[in-house]
């Protein structure tokens, strides 16, 4: 993985702990174990553990090794500024790249270099220092791999939601016209005057089933164990979108919201948002310079969106629209989510058009 390549970064840290290094006092032998324990920072993103049990390692070996070979291995100069010098480096390695481990494997380091520094006698400015320095790295480091794992979460959630939402926008669509296919292909066989033209419009019926059948086993596959998005239940998608756009091509609209926003289910969110983006491509085509609103009414048990505007103005500028769906196939969309769509045309040289969705 990338992630556990050796950066600039990483050399950097074992440049500051070989830096400090020399201001502990140590020369000879101990020089030596102390640098030891600062050369393998260069890897502590492959292998983190094992650049923190060699840190902690050193951290022992230096007072043990001062109590048994006093006049090869002193202990630090009471002046050091820090010890071991790997010590905030390792930790931090510990606590942000091997996040993924049980928490005793990537503890357990941690603590021995903390314990470790503790067991300096006569050092007590030196204890505190380095043990001050060392609860930094790891609140540091705690916060980095919390940052870490909610980015991780939510591109995770945002592709799941993507996900989701073009399986839904593929139910609705393809199933429409395949939907379209097999009703034409059952009015075929029942209205053809021979039994070949009625088997082969029965075949495309029977196809046309399939078809639906492996479609909707497929938008399952692409759904199942998310939990999240359309399927969850959320209130109707936010409109304002429209309505910037509708203002940027030169129809304003006024947005409300009545009621409290209640679940809907997926199909009836983006059928909703589809009546209201056609109904405002409409507005653009054939009323420029209309006053247009935008009412989103919650009630008990339905939620209705009504898009209502004024006569147009013959030389008002507007922005080209596009080919937009026509009123039969938006009803069709409608009334696929168990609604109703009503459109007319009002007495000032406006237009309605009115959706009502249910909420269960």
């Amino acid at each position: 993985m990338d992630g556990a390549r050796a950066r600039p970064i990483d050399a950097a840290a074992v440049l500051v702990a070989a830096g400090l290094t020399p201001a502990t006092g140590y020369a000879g032998p101990g020089l030596v174990i102390v640098l030891a324990g600062a050369l393998p920072l260069l890897w502590m993103r492959r292998a983190p553990l094992a650049v923190a049990w060699i840190c902690a390692g050193t951290a022992l070996a230096v007072p043990v090794l001062a109590l048994v070979v006093p006049f090869a291995v002193p202990l630090p100069a009471e002046g050091a500024p820090l010890w071991p010098p790997a010590a905030p480096f390792a930790a931090y390695g510990a606590v942000v790249f091997a996040a993924d481990r049980r928490p005793l494997c990537r503890w357990t380091p941690v603590l021995v270099i903390a314990f470790a520094v503790l067991t300096l006698p006569d050092r007590l400015e030196l204890i505190t220092r380095s043990e001050a320095v060392i609860a930094l790295a790891v609140t540091y480091g705690l916060y980095v791999s919390a940052r870490d794992r909610l980015r991780a979460e939510l591109a995770e959630r945002s592709e799941r939601i993507e996900r989701e939402r073009l399986a839904g926008e593929m139910h609705d669509v393809v199933t429409h016209r395949v939907s379209r296919i097999v009703l034409q292909a059952g009015v075929l066989a029942l209205a053809a005057g021979d039994d070949r033209a009625r088997a082969a419009a029965e075949d495309i019926r029977a196809t046309g089933c399939d078809a639906l059948d492996e479609l909707r086993h497929m938008v399952a596959l692409l759904r199942r164990g998310t939990g999240e998005g359309f399927d969850l239940g959320l209130p109707l998608p936010d409109l304002r979108p429209l309505v910037i756009d509708s203002a940027r091509d030169g129809v304003p609209v006024e947005l409300t919201v009545d009621g409290t926003p209640v679940p809907v289910s997926g199909l009836v969110g983006r059928t909703a948002y589809l009546v209201a983006e056609a109904a405002l491509a409409d507005v653009r085509k054939h009323a420029p310079g209309a006053e247009v609103r935008v009412q989103v009414r919650y009630a008990p048990g339905n939620v209705r969106i009504v898009v209502r505007n004024t006569g147009g103005l013959p030389d008002a500028w507007v922005a080209a629209a596009g080919p937009g769906m026509s009123l039969p196939d938006l009803r069709t969309r409608v009334e696929l989510a168990g609604g109703t769509l009503v459109c007319r045309t009002l007495d000032d040289g406006g237009f309605r058009v009115e959706a009502t969705f249910p909420t269960s």
